[in-house]
C-alpha cells in the first residue's frame, strides 16, 4: 500500500476539483461567446442558455476552491498525519 498523508490527500483533491471547475468555467464561458462552435463541438448538448446558466452559478464553487487552493498551506503547518491507501 500506498502510504500518502491527509493534508496531502485534500490538496490533491482541491487542487483537481479547481483544474476542473477552471476548466468548466472557461468552456462554459465561451460556449456563452461563441455559441455555434460549442454547440457542434458538443453535439448540441451546451446550447448557448445551458452555457449561461452552468457558468453564472459555477463562480460560487470556483472561488470557494480558489480560497481553499491559496489557505491550505497555512491551514496544514506541523506534522502531517500519514493514512495508508
Amino acid at each position: 500500500m500506498r502510504r500518502a498523508t491527509v493534508p496531502g490527500l485534500v490538496r490533491r483533491t482541491i487542487h483537481w476539483l479547481l483544474l476542473a471547475v477552471t476548466i468548466l468555467f472557461l468552456i462554459t464561458g465561451f460556449g456563452i461567446s461563441e455559441f455555434r462552435v460549442v454547440e457542434n463541438i458538443t453535439l448540441g448538448w451546451l446550447t448557448k442558455s445551458w452555457a449561461l446558466r452552468l457558468h453564472d452559478n459555477l463562480w460560487i464553487p470556483f472561488v470557494v476552491l480558489l480560497v481553499l487552493h491559496i489557505c491550505l498551506p497555512f491551514v496544514f503547518k506541523g506534522k502531517p498525519k500519514e493514512v495508508e491507501l
